[in-house]
Order: structure tokens, then C-alpha cells, then sequence
């Protein structure tokens, strides 16, 4: 644990240091009235962070040489622009109640919940598949060639698989470390938790009760996946931020004045893409907010979030190319470029509908799976989920449609009409929900989404309630303390163990390492799993199986791979 603190020490201070830069540029694009928000300096600087480990990757691999560039221009920005990065995260606490004292305690104790679990051995199944094996690919070489063909899972490229592996001090020879989802974990408990502290001050606003809602989710949701380098919890959280950031912003009439805040949320949304496709609706919110400013004829502004957007994206679609013929993989079954490396289209297609099979109903099989009718496969799936999968599900139309019948109530119409801008935030996630359902419904795929939803539908009436019946606000503030000690105490009974606590105390778990045996391929041979199609981290190269049709393009496995019958 204490190097652990040492490595989310240095990456706050890198990402802190490029993000101030960045923000700095985008004043110099569009001055405004924004703060140099602790939260969107750290999420703008893994952006940037994240966006040039991906151009680079392209030509070399994330190693140590990759660390020298990114230390240096850090160097080089502080000494350049002489920069005193200071994020400040709450005011001073002798201006806190009591209410804020003991929940700020309690926000210290569910961060060091949060970062012993970050050092506990990674349980997602997908970082043994593949997550492990892509970040020792982009740890040992430039983007590979056809790399998909060895193993279809290494095609599934993602911008959070990269900024781990710029974050995991491989060459250090102790490990490599997979530290990144706590700290992305560890920032966003703070800042959801900066909602609660303003409840416990007695502002009851609508983002306020959504960062709450957001705090307990993450405990209750996304504990278990603190200690994995995947995308779908990073991709949940920053959805989950982007989210609360819009309700500021839309919600308190806050765009016009602060359109830096919106550039870099814009930036973010794109961000998200790259780091897990199925956030693809998420664009819809800064696609508005290009549309509002070209009817401002803030073309300037447009011009260069397009160009801001483009330098993201590119890189990521340029990787996609190398490592599987196509810009995105799998979900482009049209082999646009013909390249030798290219995974064919069927096994794309085949791919595509695995991947909808198994986060539908996996328990049936694949054959019988593509005879069933839409209407068959929605009524099995829905009877085949957890009781609380199921209350998500029917609680987004039940919700919608009680908040359409309470506009009877006159206090309530104009409730609504106050708030018709946040409409457009309903749209967004309405829209993600059913992108969802018809690309790939596993819950953890659409926690983003979905309890974005749920939040929207209730907790508008929640914010109501309290402006109508003022006597309620005397007793929340003590039951939200004692909610927030009951569900700190159920993640430590649950997920922390005293006898693994020894082991942590230096250094993170390791990756798992399982067993595995030789395999044959046309031109090479490696090591391949021998249990559960997981290899994790090592042995190194690993593929799940072999095949005497595949051989390497050249002498180097840099060289790639591709299909020669």
C-alpha cells in the first residue's frame, strides 16, 4: 500500500499538470467565467495524458521510454509556464456543521475502503481474457499488426487498457501495477461526495441529490471492480460525471458562462467513446451544445472542438486499423481497407453476435439463440435477471410515466417548467438505455445509463418534496450520515479481508497467474491457457488457443500476425 500511495501520488501530479496546462490553452480559445475546477483539471489532464500515449503507441510501445517523454513535458510545462497547480477540494473545515465534520470522517474512512481494495487481486473475469494480456502488448510493443487474429478479445482496443499501462510501471521489474481504476475510483467518491457535503449544508438541488445517489451506487454497484484495469466501471463513472456536470451547467443556466467547463466536458464525452463504445450516446450532449453555439455563431468555438474532438478520436481508430483491419472492431463488418492482417468479415460478424448472445442470454445456446424472435429474446432475458436488475429496469417507464401523471399538480408543472431545460439530459440517457438493450443488455455494461435514468425519474420528486415539506430537511441530514456508515460498513464486511491486509501493506496483489501449455501455429509456437480461456497476465505472449492457419508477418511478433491457409 505504501507504494501504491507513491504511484497515485505521481499520477495526480502528472495529470494535474497537463490538465492545468490544457486549461489553460482552451481559456486562450473561448475566455469565460470557469474555476480551474479540481475535477475537470484531473479529467482533462488523463485525457490529454491518455491521448498522447495513444498517438505515441502507434510508433512505439508504453514503456519507460514513454515515461521519460511524459515526465519531461511535464518538466517542461512547469518551468516553461511556472505553474502552481492548486486543487482545492473543500473549504476550510472549521467552517464545516457538525453534520459536514463527521461526514467528512466518514468520507476519509470510504476512500481507504476504496484504495485497499484497489490492491487486492483483480476479480473481473475480462482483465484474465483479455485486459492483462492487451496492456503487457502495449507494455511490449507498438500497435500490432493484426493482433486480433490471435486472439479476437486483443482487438478490443480501449484508451483505458492504455493510460494502465502508461500508469503500470512494468519496466520496474517488480510488476505490473493496475492502479488506475482506484484512482479514477478515489477522485469521483470525492467529488460525488462534494454533493453530500452541500446536503448536509442544506443546499437541496437536483445535482446535489444525483451525486449522492452516485456516492451509494458506487459502493453497492462497483465496489468489486476497483482493483481491475477494465472499462466498464471507468466507463460508468465518467458517465455518472458528466451526467451531474450537465445538471450544473444546463440545469442552473450556468452554459453561457462557462463554456470552457463545457469544451472540456465535450473532450471527456469523446474520451468516453474511446475508452468503451457502448457510451456512444453520450455524444448527443456535446452535440447539442455545438448546435446551441452555432446558433450563437461561436464558430471559432466549434471549429476547434471539432479539432479538439478529431486529435482524440483519431489516434483510437488508427489503432483499431493496425490491430484488426477496421476503424472500429467489431461493431464495423465491412472490410473497408483490404489489408493482409485484416480479420475477416465473418469472424467479425460471428464476433458481433457473440458478444449480443452472451450479454443477452448466454444460458442458451448460440444456434438457438439466433432462431428466437426480438419478442422472445426480451421476455427470457428480462425472466433471467437479478430482483434488483429487474426493479432497474421497470422503474425507468413507471418513473416516467409518474412524473408525467403528478403534472396535475399545479406546484409541479411549474417545478417542471423551471427545470424544461434538463430535459434535454433526460433525452441523452433515455436514448443510452436503449442503445443498450439492443447492443449488449449485461447490466454492467449499462450501470452508466440506467442509473443515470433512475436518478433523473426520482430524484426531481425527491427535490420537490423537500421544497414543499420543509420538516423533512430536520432529520435527513442524520439519516444520510447513518446511510453512508451502514454501506461503508457492508463494503468492508464484504470485500476486506484482515488476512490479505499483510499482504498488501508494500506492494499490490499481482495478477493471478494460471496455468498453461505449449500450443502450435503455422510459423511460431507460445504458451496458451490451459483452463479457462484467461492467460491474465503472464505468461506472455498467450493466446486462448492454437491454430496451424495463423502465422507471424515477419520475424518479430511487432511484425503481427495474419491468416494463410
Amino acid at each position: 500500500m505504501v507504494i501504491s500511495l507513491f504511484i497515485l501520488l505521481y499520477i495526480f501530479l502528472i495529470l494535474t499538470i497537463y490538465g492545468n496546462f490544457a486549461f489553460t490553452l482552451i481559456q486562450k480559445i473561448k475566455p469565460s467565467d470557469s474555476n480551474r475546477d479540481w475535477s475537470l483539471i484531473l479529467l482533462l489532464g488523463l485525457v490529454v495524458a491518455t491521448t498522447l500515449a495513444s498517438i505515441a503507441s502507434i510508433f512505439i510501445r508504453i514503456n519507460w521510454e514513454f515515461q521519460v517523454i511524459l515526465l519531461s513535458g511535464a518538466v517542461l510545462i512547469l518551468v516553461l509556464t511556472k505553474q502552481k497547480p492548486q486543487l482545492r477540494l473543500f473549504p476550510s473545515i472549521k467552517k464545516f456543521n457538525i453534520p459536514q465534520v463527521i461526514g467528512f470522517f466518514l468520507l476519509l474512512t470510504c476512500m481507504g475502503l476504496i484504495l485497499v481494495q484497489a490492491t487486492q487481486t483483480p476479480t473481473n473475469s475480462d482483465t484474465g481474457i483479455y485486459h492483462a494480456q492487451s496492456i503487457h502488448w502495449i507494455e511490449s510493443y507498438p500497435a500490432v499488426p493484426g493482433l486480433a487474429n490471435l486472439h479476437e478479445r486483443l482487438g478490443y482496443d480501449s484508451s483505458w487498457l492504455l493510460i494502465n499501462a502508461v500508469f503500470s510501471f512494468s519496466y520496474l521489474g517488480i510488476r505490473s501495477f493496475h492502479l488506475m481504476s482506484g484512482f479514477l475510483f478515489l477522485m469521483l467518491i470525492i467529488f460525488f461526495y462534494q454533493g453530500i457535503h452541500q446536503l448536509l449544508g442544506g443546499k437541496y438541488t437536483l445535482s446535489n441529490f444525483v451525486r449522492l445517489g452516485f456516492f451509494l451506487s458506487v459502493f453497492i454497484f462497483l465496489f468489486d471492480q476497483i482493483s481491475s484495469p477494465g472499462t466498464d466501471a471507468p466507463a460508468t463513472l465518467l458517465l455518472w460525471y458528466l451526467l451531474v456536470q450537465s445538471l450544473t451547467l444546463i440545469c442552473d443556466k450556468q452554459l453561457q458562462s462557462n463554456s470552457s467547463t463545457a469544451f472540456i466536458l465535450l473532450l471527456i464525452s469523446v474520451f468516453c467513446i474511446t475508452e468503451k463504445l457502448s457510451t456512444l450516446p453520450i455524444l448527443l450532449l456535446p452535440l447539442f451544445w455545438l448546435i446551441y453555439n452555432l446558433i450563437k455563431k461561436e464558430f471559432k468555438l466549434v471549429g476547434w472542438s471539432i479539432i479538439s474532438a478529431c486529435l482524440i478520436v483519431f489516434p483510437f481508430f488508427i489503432r483499431n486499423i493496425i490491430q484488426t483491419g477496421y476503424p472500429v472492431f467489431p461493431g464495423f463488418p465491412i472490410d473497408l481497407f483490404h489489408f493482409d492482417w485484416s480479420v475477416s468479415v465473418e469472424r467479425v460478424k460471428e464476433e458481433s453476435a457473440v458478444i449480443h448472445w452472451f450479454a443477452t442470454l448466454s444460458s442458451i445456446p448460440l444456434e438457438d439463440f439466433m432462431k428466437m424472435s426480438f419478442r422472445d429474446i426480451s421476455i427470457n432475458w428480462f425472466a433471467n435477471q437479478l430482483p434488483r436488475h429487474k426493479a432497474i429496469v421497470l422503474f425507468i417507464p413507471a418513473g416516467l410515466i409518474f412524473n408525467l401523471l403528478l403534472l396535475v399538480l399545479k406546484n409541479w408543472r411549474e417545478f417542471v417548467l423551471k427545470n424544461l431545460s434538463c430535459l434535454l439530459i433526460y433525452l441523452v440517457f433515455l436514448v443510452g438505455d436503449i442503445f443498450w438493450f439492443v447492443s449488449a443488455p449485461s447490466f454492467r455494461f449499462g450501470y452508466g445509463f440506467l442509473l443515470g435514468s433512475v436518478f433523473l425519474m426520482l430524484l426531481p420528486i425527491v427535490v420537490f418534496g423537500f421544497n414543499q415539506f420543509q420538516k423533512t430537511q430536520k432529520i435527513f441530514n442524520w439519516l444520510l450520515l447513518i446511510g453512508i456508515l451502514i454501506i461503508s460498513a457492508y463494503s468492508f464486511r464484504s470485500s476486506v479481508h484482515f488476512k490479505d491486509l499483510s499482504t498488501t501493506i508494500l506492494l499490490p496483489e499481482d495478477y493471478p497467474q494460471w496455468s498453461s501449455e505449449p500450443c502450435q501455429f503455422k510459423n511460431f509456437h507460445i504458451l496458451c491457457q490451459a483452463g479457462y480461456d484467461s492467460c491474465w497476465y503472464q505468461p506472455f505472449p498467450c493466446a486462448i488457443r492454437g491454430n496451424l492457419e495463423l502465422e507471424m508477418r515477419g520475424t518479430s511478433f511487432k511484425d503481427g500476425f495474419h491468416f494463410a491457409p
